[in-house]
């Protein structure tokens, strides 16, 4: 039998080279450096390079359709460096968290004059944008990990939603306090398990437990709050504003209009009354004077009492919205004027009381049996604003046995400590500059209250530190409605808009911006404030990791005639 001869492997063809951007220019720029004391054979053979490609480098920058300055500039690792960082955020604040597309950015980088230096086409600044959307998605999950591991247990509370813009819902949950994204993807369903799995995958890995969720008031996400997380459900505040204001507005509005109509009208008659009685006494008066003032009395009353209709029916509409509005601003754990803390009691009276007079005005203004529906819907979730607030203050108080505090310290903790950091937080969500500057002027009476106390000024300097953390961790605990993922979701909307719908990489993008992206007035990330600790600079993270810049492509030759 023949052996067998097999054939031998050959050895493994080497890739194509190619030299970075950044080597090429650094290399390049030394070798023109007119003080180098070697030429460029010399300095091919030290760095070895091959003479034939540093004369083509030299070609190519001599070649391109600039100014020598613009181009020895561009040309250059300051030049260079000042490009990468013109792309890189042109493609972060146009492309990644905007609605600009690839075409709008090469048309701007054409007419900022940077074409001679880098690939305006389609192509490869679409392949530059997948790049850079692949890092921000491996830096958000990178930063998680990294701050995660070094974070301290926590306790928070979550605000849930879902959204309808494109295809399947997207599920939304956002910390409110530090307003970081936990969640945000899409799912085939809404329900229990649905949420349960989308969250369960979220929070693997982060030290915390949720004990809370707000939300609107959707079956599925009650359940989950309920059962898969087994934490406490407080009803979103703006949806009961925004159930009332749904069932009064149109009939208070319909009924001012119908007693303007009607005073109208009456005015009309009295006019015509009054003209006919004068007509009458200033023109010739043959046979038997009518009863004109007789019949100018009752017109000129009816007058008089439409015109009180249109009164009391605005007067109606404004109680209405008065008492709507002050559903929000009773909804508080301290009292909004004196700053005393508020038992469930209390708040029932208060959340009450503002309901009936709702309810009727309501009445009187005939709404339909949809509006009234949306208001006894409110009024059952009364109960649960009331049982929020009992849930919150055994909150404060197991946190203050924790400590192993003293009970004088615990009623000071509850007491002014609690409320200056809790208005203190309120005032900036105020609903405009006046109301903002009456809950600073509120905050600003508690801690007087606090620093004129005896065991307040028996603690030390540390002590009072920890005390006054202790005391912002209980306000956040207080979260009235899931205004932050409804904000988020209009947000997202417009970039649906833009964008005719959002690829699931998309999405995950602008979930890492927003978190790592978005800086507040006070210099701070929501992925700062939710772990505590500073993650590193997006945009320095990028620049390190920035694959290079195309260059243009070379000019084709002509074919000969």
């Amino acid at each position: 039998m023949t052996p067998c001869q097999p054939t031998e492997a050959a050895p493994d063809c080497q890739g194509p080279f190619r030299w970075d951007r950044s080597q090429t220019v650094a290399l390049l720029e030394e070798t023109l450096d007119p003080e180098a004391p070697s030429s460029l054979r010399c300095f091919a053979a030290q760095h070895e390079l091959p003479p034939s490609t540093l004369r083509h480098w030299k070609r190519r920058k001599g070649r391109l359709d600039a100014p020598e300055p613009v181009r020895d500039f561009f040309e250059s690792k300051a030049g260079l460096d000042f490009l990468q960082r013109l792309v890189l955020a042109a493609h972060r604040h146009f492309h990644q968290s905007g609605a600009c597309g690839i075409r709008p950015l090469t048309a701007f980088f054409r007419d900022a004059g940077r074409a001679p230096f880098l690939a305006c086409s389609f192509g490869p600044q679409q392949r530059l944008a997948r790049a850079l959307q692949g890092l921000l998605i491996h830096y958000g999950r990178e930063q998680s990990a990294k701050l995660a591991a070094t974070m301290p247990r926590r306790k928070i509370t979550l605000c849930e939603d879902e959204n309808f813009h494109h295809g399947p819902p997207c599920l939304v949950a956002v910390e409110p306090v530090s307003n970081f994204i936990l969640l945000e993807a899409r799912s085939a369903k809404r329900d229990a398990d649905s949420w349960d799995k989308a969250v369960g995958q979220a929070l693997q890995g982060l030290p915390v437990g949720v004990v809370q969720g707000t939300s609107d008031e959707a079956k599925g996400i009650l359940a989950h709050v309920r059962d898969g997380l087994g934490a406490h459900h407080s009803p979103d505040l703006m949806h009961l504003q925004q159930d009332l204001h749904q069932a009064t507005s149109l009939p208070l509005q319909t009924q001012v209009k119908r007693a303007q109509e009607e005073a109208l009208q009456a005015e009309y008659r009295a006019f015509l009354a009054a003209y006919a009685k004068v007509h009458w006494e200033n023109g010739p008066r043959r046979g038997r004077p009518p009863a004109l003032a007789a019949q100018l009395e009752p017109r000129k009353e009816e007058m008089r009492q439409a015109k009180q209709e249109v009164v009391r029916c605005e007067q109606s509409q404004q109680q209405v919205k008065q008492a709507i509005r002050g559903l929000g601003d009773d909804y508080h754990p301290f009292d909004a004027a004196t700053g005393e803390a508020l038992q469930p009691e209390a708040l029932r009276t208060r959340l009450e009381g503002r309901l009936e007079v709702v309810e009727k005005e309501a009445e009187k203004a005939g709404v339909s049996d949809a509006c009234e529906k949306k208001i006894r819907r409110v009024r059952k979730l009364l109960p649960q604003l009331v049982a929020t607030l009992a849930w919150f203050w055994l909150q404060v108080r197991a946190l203050g046995v924790e400590q192993g505090w003293s009970e004088g310290r615990q009623e000071l903790l509850r007491g002014p400590v609690l409320a200056w950091a809790y208005w203190e937080q309120a005032s900036r969500r105020g609903r405009d500059a006046a109301h903002k500057r009456r809950l600073r002027e509120l905050a600003g009476r508690c801690r007087v209250r606090v620093e004129a106390s005896a065991e307040w000024q028996g603690l030390s300097e540390q002590q009072r530190q920890r005390m006054e953390g202790l005391a912002r961790e209980c306000a956040g605990r207080w979260v009235r409605s899931s205004s932050c993922v409804e904000g988020r979701n209009g947000y997202l909307s417009l970039r649906h808009h833009g964008r005719r719908g959002l690829t699931a990489k998309e999405l995950a993008v602008l979930t890492v911006l927003h978190n790592y992206g978005i800086v507040r007035p006070d210099a701070t990330t929501a992925a700062e404030r939710f772990f505590g600790q500073k993650p590193d600079d997006l945009f320095t993270w990028l620049r390190q990791r920035c694959p290079d810049l195309p260059r243009p492509a070379q000019p084709r030759r002509k074919k000969a005639a």
